[in-house]
């Protein structure tokens, strides 16, 4: 598991109709040593935010943001302007043995699942763990298993 990372940050929004975010300085992610958009989870002053995608600014700066809708907001009775005390930590990316199982007795799976790029590898994951009972996910495994062999087709 990742550090936890605890900073303080305010809530932002650019226009009305763009979604609410956090700005986290380039500082306070390099222990994580990011490279491309991860999946975060973590807290906004003590409100679990579930999983979200932390992402880079942009070319001209090295800090990074992490968006929040305003239904989830207004649940937790936050603002854009508020200032808010932040926990975030990289999820657990780590393959489910199910998908593992597939890949050994699917070779075919196996191979396009390793030409993906990592960050189509963690959404075949997310996809998959979002899944909320057993027969949900045996049924997202095979969409996932006939969607990733179609690329290499």
């Amino acid at each position: 598991m990742s550090e936890t990372l605890r900073f303080r940050a305010e809530l932002q929004r650019k226009h009305p109709d763009l979604p609410v975010f956090i700005r986290i300085p380039g500082a306070t992610v390099a222990p994580w040593k990011l490279t491309e958009w991860q999946t975060v989870e973590g807290t906004l002053d003590g409100h679990a935010f579930g999983r979200r995608t932390i992402k880079d600014w942009g070319k001209d700066s090295a800090d990074w943001f992490v968006e929040f809708l305003q239904p989830w907001l207004e649940k937790a009775g936050l603002k854009p302007g508020d200032p808010v005390e932040v926990e975030l930590r990289l999820a657990d990316m780590t393959m489910p043995p199910e998908m593992a199982e597939r890949m050994t007795s699917d070779p075919q799976f196996g191979r396009a699942y390793e030409a993906l790029i990592p960050n189509h590898k963690r959404k075949a994951i997310e996809h998959y763990l979002e899944a909320k009972t057993l027969a949900g996910r045996t049924a997202r495994l095979e969409k996932i298993a006939r969607s990733i062999k179609a690329r290499l087709s």
